[in-house]
């Protein structure tokens, strides 16, 4: 097994919040002032929060797939696409996203908040734990950790014994981040994370969602069963998103394979990847 590219974390704590999920173009009637809400009044508020040190907000969009059969059968097609949108807030440790700061902000949602967020009800909210956290070395001398351009976010169900999972963790830790380095000239760092469902089910459970019901880590996209548990890995990149040279869109060889040599059942993976739309500090 090769040793591990020196590095350091470029996260700003010990742990993260992670929302993410698709809505359709048909569900939202003011999409521009859902953005406008949850860049200039939602993000300041949480990064007011003890504990929270930064946040982020990432987007893609995508078309209905059936929308492209549909435009073979008849000329009055009306366009269906989606939104994807990602919100990444680094906190100091779990016990944040538990603190009663907190759960006083989660408790006294301001107008803006009760508006919009039904309008994200079939999102999927994680309160996870860092297990690991790597960047490039030709960083590893920066004192305050930056973001990349583009995120993809894998979501998978890890293997079920300890030994196993500790197995994966030092593989994605030593192997796997070399071979990622080594393939994509614009990777810039990776995280690993793992659900923690009492936390999670702590904020879900506050005022601020009354009207929500988020997807549960059991059931939701690329969620673990009953005898697994959630893994996700974030995958940091210094491509635009989008751009035609970018080296993101590539599947990096070897990669599922070892993932799969290491216990991973590759049916429960999922993959998206999103553009930065704007990161903050507190």
């Amino acid at each position: 097994m090769s040793s591990p590219t020196p590095s350091r974390s470029l996260l700003r704590g010990c742990a993260i919040l992670i929302i993410w999920g698709r809505q359709s173009n048909l569900s939202i009637p003011d999409e521009r002032a859902l953005n406008d809400w949850w860049t200039n009044e939602h993000l300041p508020e949480r990064l007011a929060i003890p504990g929270f040190h930064r946040t982020r907000r990432y987007y893609h969009t995508s078309k209905d797939s059936s929308d492209d059969q549909a435009e073979t059968t008849t000329t009055t097609t009306t366009s269906h696409s989606y939104s994807h949108y990602m919100v990444v807030y680094e906190v100091s440790s779990l016990s944040t996203l538990t603190s009663p700061p907190y759960m006083h902000a989660l408790n006294n949602p301001t107008a803006g908040t009760q508006k919009f967020m039904p309008v994200l009800a079939s999102m999927n909210r994680s309160a996870c734990n860092v297990l690991l956290s790597v960047s490039r070395p030709e960083f590893s001398q920066c004192q305050r950790g930056g973001v990349g351009g583009t995120l993809a976010h894998v979501v998978f169900q890890a293997p079920q014994s300890s030994e196993a999972r500790e197995a994966l963790r030092t593989y994605l830790a030593t192997e796997a981040w070399e071979l990622i380095l080594g393939f994509f000239p614009s990777v810039l760092a990776m995280h690993l994370l793992e659900h923690d469902e009492e936390a999670s089910r702590s904020g879900n459970s506050t005022k601020s969602y009354d009207n929500v019901r988020f997807q549960t880590a059991i059931a939701g996209d690329g969620g673990a069963d009953e005898q697994g548990r959630k893994w996700m890995l974030l995958v940091e990149f210094t491509d635009p998103f989008g751009a035609p040279f970018a080296s993101y869109k590539e599947k990096c060889r070897g990669f599922s394979e070892g993932l799969s040599a290491h216990g991973v059942d590759l049916s429960t993976l999922k993959e998206e990847i999103y553009g930065l739309v704007v990161a903050m500090e507190e």
